[in-house]
């Protein structure tokens, strides 16, 4: 366990070895972070994924006798958050559950019907003695039943999915871990699960506006002990739309062709100086490829014809680009065919439906690209940095 703050523990878990979470490609693991508060009543505000039960308890049991909990708050019904309440049940006898009005039917079907159960409707605040719980519901951030809980005494948040980083470390603080690596994994997380509740962010922000919050402490990764400010700022960013000069280009190949014509591409842009990040899926997961996309203005998107359609690498990366619903970007589509086109057409449809603006192009081409072809995509990746530089920065 660690002390939080005074009277305040994490007694969460550490997953060192979990490497994709809902299909987002998790490198660097995870943590299942639960808080144990001491107070005339004790609390515990989440549990971790049921396989990390008894890590948990180790560190409950290192403070308290587990039985001696009061009240246990469910900010999230999913099970990398709740999973272990069924075994938790056996050590603390009655104590009452909180969780928000649309995670009672969730939190039932999971651990049962018989939980001493109530609603943050029915108890929207709760006082432990010298420190209450505040809680305020969240829904679609990232699930229905998502709620968040604030300590008015302690200007502490337990921000439940918010803030969150899938980071496995052993370092508990901002300020001790290194902070570019805890960023890129909040930017991460942001883009592969909370990008397309863009208004539910904006909203939330607005709440939490008029709250003192000192520290913020998420479900996953590192407590925001230093730089909540700077976590706080980057969700507004991002809730916005805000772009940077920055072109992100996204491809496969079979026989090399595409990949020439994305390298044209990539060269063009970079001579009008800007930024270019270029991923081939079949070597590159898309959950990294959309963290890229987060704050980029341009994505381009390259496939061969396979069969007359997408690439499957490339089709696969382009239904989990649609679920996130990126705003505030423009793409472009190119590719190469043997025998039969299709592919960029297809890509194109796919990134309308995407909710990008697309920028036409002829860059479809047979077999090997000839140097002349190879000249139009090197001259397109100019045409799309200076878009890019004339639209930068964006907020929507």
């Amino acid at each position: 366990m660690i002390e939080v703050k005074p009277g305040i523990f994490w007694v969460g878990a550490i997953d060192w070895n979990v490497r994709n979470f809902h299909g987002y490609l998790t490198q660097r693991g995870t943590t299942y972070n639960s808080y144990l508060i001491l107070d005339d009543l004790i609390a515990l505000v989440d549990t971790v994924k049921e396989s990390f039960f008894p890590e948990m308890m180790r560190r409950i049991e290192e403070v308290i006798d587990p039985g001696s909990i009061d009240l246990v708050v469910v900010n999230h019904i999913e099970p990398d958050h709740a999973g272990a309440i069924a075994r938790l049940r056996r050590k603390i006898g009655n104590a009452e559950f909180i969780v928000s009005e649309r995670g009672v039917e969730g939190l039932k079907r999971y651990h049962g019907g018989d939980l001493n159960l109530f609603t943050i409707k029915e108890k929207p605040s709760v006082s432990l003695g010298r420190r209450s719980l505040q809680f305020l519901a969240t829904p679609m951030l990232h699930w229905p039943d998502s709620m968040i809980t604030y300590i008015q005494e302690e200007r502490l948040l337990l921000s439940n999915d918010a803030f969150g980083q899938h980071l496995a470390t052993s370092e508990r603080f901002d300020d001790e871990a290194d902070l570019s690596v805890v960023m890129r994994e909040a930017a991460k997380y942001y883009a592969n699960i909370v990008m397309p509740y863009w208004k539910v962010v904006l909203r939330v922000l607005e709440s939490l506006s008029n709250l003192e919050i000192e520290m913020i402490a998420p479900s996953h990764g590192v407590i925001w002990r230093k730089h909540p400010d700077r976590i706080v700022e980057a969700y507004r960013r991002w809730a916005e739309g805000a772009s940077e000069e920055r072109v992100v280009i996204v491809y496969d190949t079979m026989w090399g062709s595409t990949e020439l014509i994305a390298r044209a591409i990539e060269e063009g842009a970079v001579s009008e100086g800007v930024m270019v990040q270029a991923h081939r899926l079949s070597m590159s997961h898309y959950s990294d490829v959309v963290a890229d996309i987060l704050e980029a203005k341009a994505i381009l998107v390259g496939s061969p014809a396979l069969n007359a359609t997408l690439f499957p690498t490339v089709a696969a990366f382009l239904a989990y680009l649609k679920g996130l619903r990126p705003r505030n970007k423009f793409a472009a589509a190119f590719g190469s065919y043997g025998w039969g086109g299709g592919a960029k057409k297809d890509a194109e449809e796919e990134l309308r439906r995407a909710g990008f603006e697309v920028i036409e192009s002829d860059l479809h081409f047979q077999f090997k690209p000839s140097t002349e072809e190879l000249s139009k995509a090197t001259a397109f990746g100019v045409e799309i940095a200076r878009r890019v530089k004339k639209n930068s920065p964006t907020k929507g």
